[in-house]
């Protein structure tokens, strides 16, 4: 009898274990479709590849999880596809024009692209990212069908580069120069063009002074907490790129960025003292202590990718004006093992 128990205990468990993560199905992609149709639901692809961290990631963290599960398995026929192995596989890479991993595409019940993005994405986040097809000045394949058909009003231009760039499928600098350069300065300033001047734009380059420049229109424009969230995250990539040796130190230039960062009266900016007294550090070679006070009573205010970033660059850049008890320190304050993992490697590499 307990031999039965335990039997029917290994089923139900399997049966669970089943029911709470996304129901990936053993289809070939028109067998999705077709089934799709039939049963009035919408098809989900994930494409990816044995090599690809993000692809394992997903599969072991996301989509087990019992709220995807919940998501996926009423409204969508679910297939997982190899990119790099099999018929079906290499078929769906070259039909999409897949190039990174992972990459999700969803289909209606004809096999017409709803929506396609790449990239793994934590937690229930990942849903938000999906929903994006319902959204029809997010979703990618109706944005891609209302530009080929000759649409170029500002809004949808804007979004379908945005959408286009999320596919990881093409160079999309040249749409981006001539969308750019189409409009007029006073065109630029807006919540739809601010993708322009964001992570595409650095400190130093003409987009960036524009955006610099015209900080208060933008302001206006677009909101200060969002207009100073991109401003901020500029000054914090200079200052990165400094400590990361991918920047001359200039004592000079630190300067006149710190002045400016004092200037512009940012919200929200925390982390960019941490990285302003980790360049005073730099350059004088001393001040370890100070810096390790203020790391800790600033660290709990700033984001959590925030400290993550300052911290992964920080860290080896100045390590010898800490004590390894310090570095210690510092690195327990890293919740996550990759870039802890980095930093450490890095550490060594330096003792050689």
């Amino acid at each position: 009898m307990k031999r039965i128990l335990f039997i029917l205990s290994i089923v139900f468990t399997s049966m669970t274990a089943i029911a709470q993560g996304v129901n990936f199905q053993e289809l070939t992609l028109e067998q999705a479709i077709a089934k799709a149709k039939a049963e009035n639901k919408l098809v989900f692809i994930d494409s990816y590849t044995d090599w690809c961290g993000p692809c394992k990631m997903m599969a072991k963290d996301i989509f087990p999880m019992k709220e995807m599960g919940d998501y996926f398995n009423p409204k969508y026929i679910s297939i997982s596809s190899n990119a790099e192995k099999g018929e079906d596989g290499p078929l769906v890479r070259a039909k999409f024009g897949i190039k990174a991993y992972p990459t999700f595409v969803i289909l209606d019940g004809d096999g017409n692209m709803i929506h396609m993005f790449a990239g793994g994405v934590l937690s229930l986040a990942f849903i938000d990212k999906v929903e994006e097809s319902f959204n029809p000045d997010m979703a990618f394949g109706n944005l891609q069908k209302r530009y080929n058909s000759g649409e170029r009003d500002k809004k949808l231009v804007a979004n379908y580069i945005k959408a286009l760039m999320g596919t990881y499928t093409t160079d999309v600098t040249k749409m981006i120069d001539d969308f750019a350069n189409s409009l007029s300065e006073k065109d630029l300033i807006c919540d739809e063009c601010l993708f322009i001047f964001d992570d595409l734009a650095r400190l130093d380059s003409p987009r960036g002074k524009f955006l610099i420049e015209n900080i208060e229109k933008f302001r206006k424009e677009v909101g200060r907490e969002k207009i100073d969230n991109v401003v901020k995250k500029k000054f914090a990539a200079y200052y990165s790129n400094v400590l990361g040796k991918q920047r001359a130190v200039n004592a000079v230039e630190i300067e006149q960025i710190n002045k400016q960062v004092a200037a512009l009266n940012l919200k929200n900016s925390d982390i960019l003292p941490l990285f302003q007294s980790a360049m005073s550090s730099l350059l004088n070679k001393q001040g370890g202590d100070e810096l390790l006070k203020l790391i800790k009573s600033t660290a709990p205010k700033v984001e959590r990718t925030e400290r993550i970033l300052f911290l992964y660059y920080t860290i080896p850049a100045i390590s010898e004006i800490w004590s390894k008890e310090q570095i210690d320190e510092l690195l327990a304050m890293i919740d996550d093992n990759n870039t802890r993992n980095l930093i450490v490697k890095a550490l060594d590499r330096q003792k050689k």
